[in-house]
């Protein structure tokens, strides 16, 4: 039977049959316990660190600055929200709806952005068509529709039918 590189969980020794941990393929213990991931400095496996907020906002600009200028559905996003702030205006919406429909629209825009970083890695990683890149890429595209969708849905509650009483001069 021949080995792949897929690192297992680490099979117990008599001392070790309460040990939760996985062994990386160098040789580096993992633990997997609930409160193991707390435990990992990033400083350690991370090949550059920012301790400046200034440069972490400026990097979160630029980033948000290539969705802007290269993602088509952040740019729907744009045009949707634009008609979403003109007619909450103009209906008159109270705080709480504006408080609803900001979050809704909120989520679109962090899970197109975060659609995009997931897609942008997996690139990175992978060069050749992959299953495991394929759901990664899939589920990250997913997660932006059910949130394009919660957002539909908070419109409809919201803004369609004070929009039909504007419209029909009720």
């Amino acid at each position: 039977m021949a080995s792949d590189d897929r690192s297992e969980p680490a099979k117990p020794t008599d001392d070790e049959s309460e040990k939760d941990v996985l062994i990386t393929p160098e040789g580096e213990e993992l633990d997997l316990s609930i409160v193991g991931t707390m435990k990992i400095d990033p400083g350690e496996h991370s090949p550059v660190s920012n301790p400046s907020r200034i440069s972490s906002l400026k990097y979160a600009i630029a980033g948000l600055l290539y969705v802007l200028a290269r993602e088509q559905s952040i740019k729907l996003a744009m045009v949707v929200s634009a008609i979403t702030l003109v007619v909450g205006l103009w209906l008159d919406i109270g705080t709480f709806s504006w408080a609803l429909l900001v979050l809704a629209l909120g989520s679109v825009w962090v899970t197109e952005c975060l659609n995009t970083a997931i897609e942008a890695s997996i690139n990175l990683g992978s060069t050749d068509p992959h299953p495991m890149a394929k759901i990664g890429k899939d589920v990250a595209s997913a997660a932006a529709l059910v949130a394009s969708i919660m957002f539909l849905l908070v419109v409809a509650l919201i803004l369609l039918p004070r929009l039909i009483d504007r419209l029909l001069g009720s």
